[in-house]
């Protein structure tokens, strides 16, 4: 199956849409903070958000990028990939890491786990909605 630049596209941005758009709301649903909590933890949050979505930029550029060599892709270039990619996780982790340390500052070790959860599962359903529609490298 040969995947146009533009199925991507359309796909990623179908996936980012429902993703963020119910994530806060998600998120908020499944914390349990009380007024203090909540007035530490939804700046951190927003600006965690802001961050990642960086993030989400930079995978769709790798994504595009498949995409556009998906018919013509050799070892050089999926060599290239592959380190962008296993580069990206690498920030993705650093990420979760910094703001990890900042909530734990301000809030209990439990909250902060619960919403590393809640993050953790949501940013799966997100990515296996995207990963599941890319096709493999043959």
């Amino acid at each position: 199956q040969i995947v146009t630049k533009d199925d991507l596209d359309a796909l990623v941005a179908i996936a980012r849409k429902d993703t963020l758009a119910h994530k806060a709301d998600i998120v908020a649903k499944n914390m349990v903070l009380d007024g203090s909590q909540a007035g530490a933890f939804w700046p951190l949050y927003k600006q965690y958000e802001a961050e990642a979505k960086l993030l989400g930029d930079e995978r769709l550029g790798i994504i595009q990028d498949f995409a556009e060599h998906f018919d013509a892709l050799d070892d050089v270039k999926a060599k290239a990939l592959l380190d962008r990619q296993m580069a990206l996780e690498d920030k993705k982790l650093a990420l979760q890491k910094k703001y990890k340390d900042e909530m734990l500052k301000v809030l209990p070790a439990k909250t902060v786990a619960r919403f590393l959860q809640v993050d953790s599962r949501l940013n799966k359903l997100a990515e296996l909605a995207v990963a599941s529609e890319i096709p493999l490298v043959y």
